[in-house]
């Protein structure tokens, strides 16, 4: 049985939700759009391969 004190949680929970999706889904979806479904921007791509190669040689 759901006390009557946590109603008001559950709705604020679902207003949170609500809210973040309406919110950060465009933003999403235009990212997406911009890294063509990769999420990674062209020009972080040359960082992300100098991370990569500098973390290889420390797992040997």
């Amino acid at each position: 049985m759901i006390s009557s004190r946590l109603v008001p949680v559950f709705i604020a929970i679902g207003v949170g939700i609500g809210t973040g999706v309406y919110v950060f889904q465009p933003l999403l979806k235009e990212y997406e759009e911009n890294t063509k479904g990769t999420w990674v921007l062209p020009e972080d791509e040359v960082r992300v391969k100098a991370l990569a190669a500098k973390k290889q040689p420390e797992q040997k």
